[in-house]
């Protein structure tokens, strides 16, 4: 999967250089196992939005391995790949992200190495516009409000 491939320096960079660095996934397929487990999700309405969240997210010390942005077409193309019976029993129900993503808006998931990180990414992303932050556990799902 093509993700960012950026190491933020400071927070003063300006949005064209963000973007000039930071790239929206283009391929159909979610992150690798076990995705949608251990991740923050979040909708943006703004590509630009997102990607501010996501330099947070790099200047706070995340992996750009770890954040993952899709826009609401490539999104649903991989739900659709993804819904086998084998999956559908053990994943979160997409259907708000599927709703967002059918709009147009933009799906940024962030994978945690801790349950403790999970504050940290909402507190991080939630002054960008993020929306129906949810963290997906194992067996919980959790609602992160702003």
């Amino acid at each position: 999967m093509n993700t960012i491939k950026t190491q933020a320096t400071s927070t003063q960079a300006t949005t064209q250089e963000i973007y000039e660095r930071v790239s929206v996934s283009s391929e159909l397929t979610f992150p690798a196992a076990p995705f949608p487990r251990k991740y923050v999700h979040s909708v943006f309405n703004d590509l630009q939005d997102a990607v501010q969240a996501m330099l947070a997210l790099l200047v706070a010390g995340y992996a750009a391995s770890d954040i993952h942005l899709m826009t609401g077409e490539h999104f649903m193309e991989a739900v659709a790949r993804r819904q086998t019976l084998l999956s559908f029993l053990f994943s979160f129900d997409y259907d708000v992200y599927l709703q967002e993503a059918r709009r147009g808006r933009f799906i940024l998931a962030v994978r945690l190495s801790g349950y403790e990180q999970m504050n940290q990414v909402r507190d991080l992303v939630a002054p960008y516009h993020a929306h129906l932050m949810k963290y997906v556990d194992t067996w919980t799902m959790t609602e992160l409000l702003p």
